[in-house]
């Protein structure tokens, strides 16, 4: 009986130290009619495991569509990244092509350094008169080389698109050069060809005529006296024929003067040139009236 007793409470000590240690959860199932309950036990470990689970879908659920956003985005960059690629390749394709415009490009500068030399020749001897004071040699024309690179087929891309940038850098530079010889070159032209529509260089009269007296000394028509300087030339052509401007000028004197009769007095710019034309039978300008050549 004791026996009985002593078994009987240290079951129930065990059961409670059990219950203390793994909380239990029943689910009891109550029928809507008059009839048996049913109970379910849920050992604490499946809830824990349950709560787990459905923890661990929500996150990946909320997840879900910010990695689809990511995703998203990702893949537009690797289409722009593969887009930028094949430009670059492009690109990178045009760069032997590019290298061989600028050999042809220093060949035509060179061509054309050279045609401004002769020009500035030309010029220098037109200018003076004589060859002989201005002549030039033909090799001093400035020449330029693009720097030499050697380039082989197993240099990169890289490589040469840096040959390519230093040769246009280069080019850069000696076209600056070149544009400021060929514009000193075009000034001075432009000057000079101004200066010779102020220069007299055509004869005065429209029609043919026969000199009667040179520039220089000369026996005087009036005295007969001999070692009289004469500072013109006389043109005997018929009364009444056109005179015209043997250069661009300004009428200084239009009017009777003295021996010389119906008189035109023309300044031809500030070079330093006049010219004079005695005995007209009339005057068809006056004092100040611009005229051209011709």
């Amino acid at each position: 009986m004791m026996e009985r007793e002593i078994e009987r409470k240290r079951t129930r000590m065990f059961s409670r130290r059990r219950k203390k240690r793994r909380p239990e959860f029943t689910l009891m199932i109550l029928p809507n009619k008059p009839g048996k309950v049913r109970s379910i036990y849920i050992p604490f470990a499946l809830v824990v495991t349950f709560l787990c689970l459905m923890t661990t879908n929500l996150y990946f659920l909320c997840r879900y569509p910010i990695r689809i956003v990511e995703i998203y985005n990702l893949e537009k960059q690797r289409i722009c990244c593969k887009e930028t690629i094949s430009q670059q390749e492009r690109e990178l394709k045009r760069i032997d092509p590019a290298l061989t415009s600028t050999e042809e490009v220093s060949d035509q500068i060179n061509a054309h350094n050279k045609i401004a030399l002769e020009l500035e020749a030309k010029y220098n001897e037109v200018k003076t008169k004589t060859a002989a004071r201005t002549k030039v040699s033909r090799g001093g024309y400035r020449s330029f080389q693009l720097p030499q690179y050697k380039l082989t087929s197993a240099d990169t891309e890289l490589t040469k698109l840096s040959v390519l940038n230093s040769n246009l850098d280069f080019l850069e530079e000696e076209l600056v050069e070149t544009n400021k010889q060929l514009t000193d070159l075009y000034d001075r032209y432009s000057a000079y060809d101004r200066e010779l529509d102020y220069t007299p260089t055509i004869y005065p009269l429209t029609q043919q005529g026969y000199f009667t007296s040179y520039f220089g000394y000369r026996r005087d028509p009036v005295t007969g006296r001999l070692g009289a300087y004469h500072e013109g030339m006389d043109v005997a052509a018929r009364t009444g024929t056109p005179v015209r401007a043997a250069a661009d000028g300004t009428v200084t004197i239009a009017r009777r003067n003295g021996n010389y009769g119906l008189f035109v007095e023309i300044k031809h710019g500030s070079y330093g040139y006049k010219t004079r034309y005695a005995h007209n039978s009339r005057l068809l300008v006056k004092a100040g009236q611009q005229v051209k050549k011709g």
